[in-house]
């Protein structure tokens, strides 16, 4: 000890240090140039550890990682918290993509992702929003028929290569072959849907519209005639009318709320008693724990709402087992461990009805 030159020892140590200091800033700063699902060339950090969501990446990001998202895009009830980590919600501002730029800004997020249809439009915003809050905007395509490759370039973006094998190899296994099957099924054999939505049933999405995309996929009839609105979607309609198409079958949407108002509405006031669905008892819930399993998000969300509505549909040509595939579902794309009691429950919602 008595030998060693402690100035030099501490030239040698603050050399290391600056070292250091000096790769870090340079690991933190590093940026690589992607390009996005929509063709657009975008700068963003080597690393990416922080992500500002919208609504429809909300699962997407999720199923790679729970905690990256610095903020949050739903809130949640207690029975949704249920199948989430509170990572994921906890203690982040509820602020949505169309909100304030100041307050994304504050965020300080890596990168904005942005997951749409591909249109001239949406791809105008995510540059204009780019430009206005000076944060890479990257967009992934929404497409059901594109979430492979939304898979693999999301692992790619996050470093998750294997994450994104296993998500893929979800879809293959069991929605690949779903619309392929679909085509071979003659118009006498498809059933004639309607998709009730708000809180009297009297509001719908018809064929088009990226809320009910799922029913245009699995070979039914959706019976509604009416206007395709842009955004949340949702068309006004009439008992009148929907006595008119008179379905065979109503899928109820009631919002992410536990007491499913619709439901009740349209299987125990007297006023829907004469529709073939409701005396046929053809009235289904549809589930949404965490979230929507038709749309609302229209995220990935939905692939396991694509099974179910095909399993509901056509169970001989979609020969499923729904708790076995829903546990599976959830343990890959929402790292929860689920029972099969808890399958059966979600699978099956009944609101109390007095």
């Amino acid at each position: 000890m008595k030998n060693i030159n402690y100035p030099i020892l501490f030239s040698i140590l603050l050399v290391g240090f600056y070292a250091c200091q000096s790769s870090t800033n340079k690991e933190h700063s590093a940026k690589r140039v992607i390009t996005d699902m929509a063709g657009r060339k975008v700068k963003i950090p080597e690393k990416i550890s922080s992500i500002f969501i919208d609504r429809h990446s909300a699962t997407l990001v999720y199923a790679f990682d729970t905690a990256i998202t610095v903020n949050a895009v739903f809130k949640y009830n207690d029975t949704e918290k249920k199948y989430l980590k509170p990572c994921f919600y906890k203690n982040k501002p509820y602020v949505i993509e169309g909100g304030s730029d100041e307050e994304i800004v504050r965020l300080h997020p890596d990168v904005i992702f942005s997951s749409q249809f591909i249109t001239k439009e949406n791809v105008d915003k995510a540059n204009q929003l780019q430009e206005r809050v000076h944060i890479p905007v990257v967009f992934i395509d929404m497409k059901i028929n594109r979430y492979k490759e939304a898979f693999t370039f999301v692992g790619q973006l996050l470093g998750k290569p294997a994450k994104a094998k296993e998500l893929s190899e979800f879809v293959q296994h069991y929605i690949d072959s779903i619309p392929i099957k679909a085509t071979k099924i003659t118009d006498d054999k498809k059933q004639r849907v309607y998709y009730a939505e708000g809180i009297d049933g009297l509001k719908t999405d018809p064929t088009g519209s990226v809320h009910s995309l799922l029913l245009d996929s699995v070979g039914v009839v959706n019976v509604a005639q009416v206007e395709v609105l842009s955004g949340k979607g949702m068309t006004d309609v009439s008992l009148e009318q929907v006595y008119v198409w008179n379905p065979e079958i109503i899928l109820v949407w009631s919002g992410n709320f536990d007491d499913m108002y619709s439901y009740k509405a349209i299987t125990t006031n007297p006023i829907w008693k004469n529709l073939s669905a409701v005396k046929n008892h053809k009235v289904y819930q549809v589930p949404w724990k965490p979230f929507g399993w038709i749309d609302r998000p229209p995220g990935v969300n939905r692939i396991i709402g694509y099974i179910w509505l095909a399993h509901l549909m056509h169970p001989d040509m979609y020969p499923f087992d729904m708790v076995k595939i829903t546990k599976e579902y959830f343990q890959k794309f929402f790292h929860y461990s689920m029972t099969d009691k808890e399958a059966i429950e979600i699978l099956n919602p009944r609101p109390q009805i007095r």
